[in-house]
């Protein structure tokens, strides 16, 4: 019966692990996982070389579908949204030309109907390329 070194197993799990690192799909993980588990059982239990693809391959597959999703959610549970629009901020902008200038764009409004010309005026925000201001 001609068996894989248990080393050999460990080998395959670290170019996996090594791999998943570089592309970072949360797949080699498991195969990585399956083939440094089956390289443990190796060293107690003599199997042929075929049983040891198998059985990597199968428990593999097991631990993907049993644990991607809590991996997932572990390595994502700090990400928080970003927020990197900076014209939906509040502050002062001017009425020039007939529009509002904020944060050095020109803003159509109609709610400054009626204000003078180099009137300040308190910006609530930006939302869908229009401004929204305070009177």
């Amino acid at each position: 019966m001609i068996m894989l070194d248990p080393i050999n197993l460990f080998i395959i799990a670290a170019i996996c692990l090594a791999f998943e690192l570089m592309i970072a799909n949360f797949i080699l993980i498991f195969f990585g996982l399956g083939f440094f588990i089956v390289g443990i059982l190796s060293f107690f239990i003599k199997i042929s070389w075929e049983w040891q693809m198998l059985i990597a391959f199968v428990l593999s597959l097991v631990l993907m579908f049993v644990l991607k999703k809590p991996f997932k959610r572990w390595f994502h549970r700090y990400s928080e949204e970003i927020k990197d629009n900076y014209f939906d901020e509040e502050g002062v902008g001017e009425i020039k030309n007939g529009m509002v200038y904020y944060k050095g764009t020109f803003w159509q409004s109609d709610d400054i109907a009626g204000l003078e010309e180099g009137a300040k005026v308190e910006v609530l925000g930006v939302k869908d390329s229009k401004i929204k201001i305070k009177r």
